[in-house]
């Protein structure tokens, strides 16, 4: 049996059947033709989901449930690709696997501009549906190294193993010129992603796998 369509509807959810906006519309019945009566699943964005069915008025609600934040905390702050395609690629991967923040961070070699903020939200939106999540991932920027929440790991080259997972890291990849020394000094740890010299959202991709699977969030039951 396949799965149902899922879709974000933003909070608050007051009445028994949630109106649907704009973006809502379309992907429900542009995107998936759907129609009267079609069975959904649906949630918030901060932890609730339920199951209901899609009416003329909006969304009927069902069974609904709330989904605990993970004990971990993942932020990962990135320098903006120079690339509309590669900033959204980084944002649409980070947010499928369930990272809960992505901070645009500026670098002295860094070239590319943050997205604006409403066209990355609805990238993540995007990635959250196809997902199937619960949390959508908090997006902002852009800011520098040394205002990163702590502790901070940065991607680079030469850099050591990754540490021991903790309860809250920021994850830093710097430009494809690299960071500065200067901008090292935010970081408690380096880390190295391989031999290999990776694009800044390859980068992202792989840190923050690393870093899930490390807390164990990327095991079956996590």
């Amino acid at each position: 049996m396949s799965r149902l369509p899922h879709v974000y509807l933003p909070p608050p959810w007051a009445d028994s059947v949630i109106e649907l906006g704009p973006e809502a519309i379309h992907h429900l019945s542009k995107v998936l033709r759907l129609g009267d009566g079609a069975p959904i699943t649906y949630t918030d964005g901060q932890g609730n989901h339920g199951e209901g069915v899609l009416t003329r008025a909006g969304a009927q609600r069902g069974v609904e449930a709330i989904e605990a934040r993970p004990t971990s905390s993942l932020t990962v702050a990135v320098a903006p690709p120079k690339r509309t395609e590669r900033a959204r690629f980084v944002v649409e991967k980070l947010a499928e696997l369930g990272v809960e923040a992505l901070v645009w961070v500026e670098t002295e070699r860094g070239e590319g501009r943050p997205p604006s903020q409403p066209k990355a939200t609805s990238w993540a939106v995007s990635a959250l549906q196809q997902s199937r999540g619960s949390w959508l991932m908090e997006i902002s920027g852009p800011t520098t190294p040394s205002m990163l929440r702590s502790p901070v790991w940065a991607a680079t080259p030469g850099g050591g193993a990754l540490p021991d997972a903790a309860d809250a890291v920021t994850l830093m990849i710097g430009p494809e010129g690299g960071l500065t020394p200067d901008e090292l000094e935010a970081a408690e740890a380096q880390v190295s992603l391989g031999k290999l010299i990776l694009r800044s959202e390859t980068a992202a991709l792989v840190f923050a796998t690393l870093a899930l699977h490390a807390s164990g969030r990327m095991m079956p039951d996590a």
